[in-house]
């Protein structure tokens, strides 16, 4: 009788260890993986709209944009924020000179620094921006990793015309120096909170 019940108990240990080991998530390719996805909606240039998909795979960044309804010249994308903190975009009530638009300096209060250009250099040019690009390291040349999870921060694309006169190329419209309330090149466009996407 003794043996039959330790062999009952064995029988139940073991079939919980089963249980639990095909409960438990796969090891491997998964679990180095994270997919995120962002709606970019206009802030400064409206009618314009974007999606931005993310995935940290293997220590890498995979980036994948479309955006439409931009004004013809250059446009930067940055993911911008600082960790553990709640990086968002701004409204309109950040327009702190009451100029009509939130320029780049207005807006970092609310999406934080620059953590990783999207961009290469100026030549990312045109009224539509579609691209596809893998990134290992931050603009510091910290690992990826570095960024934590990355529904933490924003993207934020950036160009728009502000003297009318159909492009964006123009760092001073209003010849004063330089200050972001009239740089057409570092002036948000758009901008959108990353989010999980499972």
């Amino acid at each position: 009788m003794r043996t039959t019940r330790s062999t009952t108990l064995l029988l139940v240990a073991a079939t919980a260890a089963t249980l639990a080991l095909a409960s438990a998530p796969a090891s491997g390719h998964d679990d180095d993986r994270a997919d995120y996805r962002t709606r970019l909606d206009p802030l400064n240039k409206p009618g314009s709209e974007g999606r931005v998909r993310l995935r940290v795979e293997d220590a890498t960044l995979h980036v994948r944009l479309r955006v439409k309804g931009l004004d013809d010249g250059p446009h930067i994308a940055h993911i911008h924020g600082i960790r553990q903190a709640e990086n968002e975009c701004p409204g309109f009530d950040a327009d702190a000179d009451g100029n009509g638009f939130v320029d780049l300096v207005e807006g970092l209060p609310s999406y934080g620094p620059v953590q990783r250009t999207l961009s290469v250099g100026l030549d990312d040019v045109g009224r539509r921006l579609r691209y596809r690009r893998d990134f290992t390291a931050l603009d510091d040349g910290s690992a990826i990793a570095a960024l934590g999870d990355l529904s933490q921060y924003a993207i934020v694309v950036h160009g728009v015309d502000l003297d009318d006169d159909g492009v964006v190329s123009n760092a001073d419209v209003n010849g004063d120096g330089d200050q972001a309330a009239d740089n057409e090149i570092s002036m948000p466009a758009l901008c959108g909170e990353i989010e999980h996407h499972h």
